[in-house]
């Protein structure tokens, strides 16, 4: 059994492990493959599921954070990169509201997939609607030749004003987006659980 302390540090070591791999992940599929999916929250979600919604919060924190570095030694700015961790504190506060009883992931394959299912659909529009705020506000497209910014630009040439085609534009994306990554952040949940466990290392 680990000291309180080494509790702590081994918490902290995890988040600050899911924020780099969140921010490769991100730069692996936008950058590298500039496809249509975020795929940056993946471990943000793990760490959700892991060490609830404050540590998820403080992981989006360093993963933003790292995404800012980046742009600002690339471009010399951030084009208000920054201000979407509200809609990471969005997407942490709905899905939260559907897993915090982990009891409720406990009653069998399919109730569980349904609540993460339904999680993931309520946290991609809510995410939707806050996310396309903030590019109307900023007019934050800095990746013109991306094809997400592709879906919006064609949302806005159908006789859309912006603020529609950037919420608009953002719901099949983001939802799919919240799918995958949802999944995938609890598939990742459950696999450090059973290490940490087999490992003799915290549990909750």
């Amino acid at each position: 059994m680990q000291r309180p302390t080494e509790k702590i540090t081994s918490r902290i070591l995890t988040i600050l492990v899911f924020s780099i791999l969140d921010f490769c992940t991100a730069t692996f599929f936008q950058d590298i493959l500039t496809a249509p999916l975020f795929f940056d929250t993946i471990f943000m979600i793990a760490a959700l599921f892991t060490f609830g919604s404050v540590a998820a919060f403080f992981e989006y924190v360093i993963f933003i954070s790292l995404i800012c570095a980046k742009l600002f030694v690339l471009y010399g700015q951030t084009d208000y990169v920054y201000l979407y961790t509200i809609s990471a504190l969005t997407i942490i506060v709905v899905t939260w509201l559907f897993v915090r009883k982990k009891e409720n992931l406990k009653k069998g394959v399919n109730l569980t997939f349904l609540y993460i299912l339904t999680a993931s659909i309520i946290a991609g529009l809510a995410c939707s609607v806050v996310s396309g705020f903030i590019s109307y506000f900023t007019y934050n497209l800095n990746q013109k030749d991306w094809t997400f910014d592709q879906i919006i630009y064609a949302f806005n040439g159908e006789q859309f004003d912006f603020l529609a085609s950037s919420i608009l534009g953002r719901i099949p994306v983001i939802i799919l987006d919240r799918i995958i990554t949802t999944f995938a952040g609890f598939g990742i949940f459950k696999l450090h659980t059973r290490i940490m466990s087999h490992g003799g290392g915290y549990r909750r």
